[in-house]
């Protein structure tokens, strides 16, 4: 795909989300299902940064509204978009290093799940030979 092709970066992507943009059409073309998946991937990084500064900010514990102390709620809101990240990372299938695509949960735990039925099958264990070799 020549760099006139590539679908331009959507224009309220900051500079986390823009590198990563960058990346991924230099590196694969994308359908355009895929590129409305990638450009939301690209705004969980850029809310990631948003909310991280926001605890560097107030801190780990905020004061709640009956003056009580609590966790700061961009924690909460952290965890949930690194795993909408994940997830869109996961439908995208982008391959890593190795080729592979970044499995789905769902797909961790099966294979997780298999493994685990697998070694427990007599039958499907590593024969030792009878001299121990």
């Amino acid at each position: 795909m020549s760099e006139d092709d590539r679908p331009p970066a959507p224009p309220d992507l900051g500079e986390r989300g823009r590198e990563f943009w960058d990346r991924v059409i230099v590196t694969w073309e994308l359908t355009v299902a895929e590129v409305e998946l990638l450009a939301e991937a690209c705004r969980c990084l850029d809310e990631l940064d948003a909310l991280r500064r926001l605890v560097a900010d107030d801190g780990v514990r905020v004061t709640g509204s009956t003056g009580q102390m609590r966790v700061h709620p961009a924690l909460a809101q952290s965890r949930a978009t690194r795993q909408l990240f994940g997830r869109l990372l996961a439908q995208l299938e982008l391959p890593d290093e190795d080729g592979s695509s970044i499995p789905s949960l769902v797909q961790a735990r099966a294979r997780k799940a298999a493994h685990a039925r697998w070694a427990a099958d007599p039958w499907h264990r590593p024969k030792v030979a009878s001299d121990g070799t």
